[in-house]
């Protein structure tokens, strides 16, 4: 009798947990199958683990389902996929209970490379059940993740019918969160290089970060106001100059920290799925004697630009299109020529400081160039044309911005150059100058010398890499450094000319 009841609440929790699922934030677990179409058909292997952690969906599909549901389920996911347009998003189809029949299988067909359809062994169907907390052979469950950290679970067959137009969003967010957290792709032939910020954090998140180990030493940190009561399952990030750590917030907003932190100012960032970054620095007697730290009235590093930020520095040519076309979700890793333009592919990354040398988190980079020919292609409505974007400095004042190498203006000997604006958001804007190439057979030593090259930090980078494999190149940012009335930023100084 007691061994029936024992297996009856065994099953009972087994249930329990299936129905419950992964939560937000947590990391999917690594599924091996055998791939039927794409780039591994005829290989069981694991296509999360090929790739490092990046970006995309993982659907999996009952054999059961009529080929016409199917059809509308990939098709879906597709047309997501091809919305996105960035090869480190990718979409995986996993069929389970068997294997699919020719007309199932012709129903999920893709057209493109980045298109993976698969089947889950049987006799592994209970483990990954068990580790997706799902009856995976049951019902259709589908999955939105960055990092292999899940951001949207949905049910293409039985759930709300708006389900393409969720995926697309969240989508959208998977690649600004991956960008964000891990904006440099993985080495070719070796996913465990670089390491993304989330590499080593735990598979399921809680609400506390242990700083040592059997830590007596317990408080809150609360954002309060900063999570409306929906949106409580919130991924928040604390950093040192050395290590950083994880949790997920609990039902008040807060998470639990123990143990005494390590010396020196923290990093705080708060991540929450199709909303933007907030940052904080925390230097403060609260953080070090123990006391609840509450950010709900502490203004983020990282507001929403406004669009009213005054112009300071040198007057410069139609300065105010920085806000015209702005984004509303700034990505870390940005773009100024689509991954098609003609040219030679362009890496322009930095580190954005404030005026004591420290990183600066939430700073917004604005750029705009001429094409391969020396022409800026037009745009309607934008005189600096269409090569133009945007990026936001990181927890760590990282940016990057994806582009080509300009070409000097046909017939004149001015050199190859990037236009570039800072936006220091709720404070200022100003044109910062111009990136100037080392290598450019056009540049001067009169160049080299103006002051405008200096402005914010040298503007002349050093190129490294070649026309075919690309080049790289770096362009640190010193915010304010030599930029008229700067010094007034932020104090309601209005526009300098």
């Amino acid at each position: 009798m007691r061994a029936w009841l024992i297996c009856l609440l065994l099953l009972l929790l087994s249930t329990e947990v299936a129905a419950a699922g992964i939560a937000r934030w947590d990391a999917l677990p690594a599924v091996d199958v055998e791939h039927l179409q794409g780039p591994y058909a005829g290989r069981n292997v694991c296509p999360m683990c090929m790739h490092g952690y990046d970006a995309g969906m993982l659907l999996f599909l009952p054999v059961g389902t009529k080929p016409a549901d199917a059809h509308r389920i990939a098709r879906a996911m597709q047309a997501t996929s091809a919305s996105i347009g960035d090869p480190r998003f990718r979409p995986f189809l996993v069929f389970t209970g068997g294997q699919p029949s020719p007309a199932l299988l012709a129903a999920v067909k893709g057209g493109h490379d980045n298109w993976y359809v698969g089947v889950l062994p049987p006799a592994r169907l209970a483990e990954f059940s068990r580790d997706f907390r799902r009856d995976l052979d049951e019902r259709a469950w589908g999955y939105v993740f960055s990092q292999r950290r899940l951001l949207l679970s949905f049910e293409p067959l039985d759930g709300p019918t708006d389900w393409p137009a969720q995926l697309g969003r969240t989508s959208a967010y998977a690649m600004q969160f991956l960008r964000a957290t891990y904006a440099t792709a993985v080495a070719k032939g070796n996913p465990d290089t670089p390491k993304g910020a989330l590499w080593s954090a735990p598979m399921r998140l809680d609400a506390h970060i242990a700083f040592t180990k059997n830590a007596t030493e317990r408080r809150p940190l609360c954002f309060g106001e900063k999570l409306p009561a929906g949106d409580r399952e919130a991924l928040v990030g604390v950093s040192s100059s050395s290590r950083r750590w994880w949790a997920r917030t609990d039902a008040q907003g807060c998470v639990e920290l123990q143990g005494a932190a390590p010396p020196g100012p923290m990093r705080l960032e708060l991540f929450r799925v199709l909303q933007p970054t907030a940052h904080w620095q925390l230097d403060d007697a609260a953080w070090r004697e123990g006391r609840r730290i509450d950010v709900s009235d502490r203004k983020t590093e990282s507001d929403r630009v406004t669009g009213r930020e005054p112009i300071v520095g040198l007057p410069c040519e139609n300065c105010e299109l920085v806000f015209r076309g702005l984004p509303a979700q700034i990505p870390t890793s940005g773009r100024i020529a689509p991954a098609n333009e003609p040219g030679q592919a362009l890496r322009l990354s930095g580190t954005v400081r404030d005026t004591a040398g420290r990183p600066r988190a939430g700073i917004v980079v604005y750029a705009y160039q001429t094409d391969n020919n020396g022409e800026y292609p037009r745009m309607a409505g934008i005189p600096h044309g269409r090569l133009r974007g945007w990026a936001r400095s990181d927890a760590q004042g990282r940016y990057e911005l994806l582009t080509i190498r300009p070409a000097g203006y046909p017939g004149a000997r001015t050199p190859q150059h990037i236009h570039m604006h800072v936006i220091e958001p709720g404070r200022c804007t100003y044109y910062l100058g111009d990136v100037l190439f080392d290598d450019d057979p056009r540049l001067t030593d009169a160049h080299r010398r103006n002051p405008a090259a200096q402005r914010g930090g040298n503007g002349v980078v050093r190129p490294t890499g070649d026309a075919r494999s690309g080049w790289k190149a770096v362009r640190d940012i010193a915010l304010g450094q030599q930029v008229s009335g700067y010094a007034g930023c932020g104090a309601g100084t209005g526009r300098d000319a």
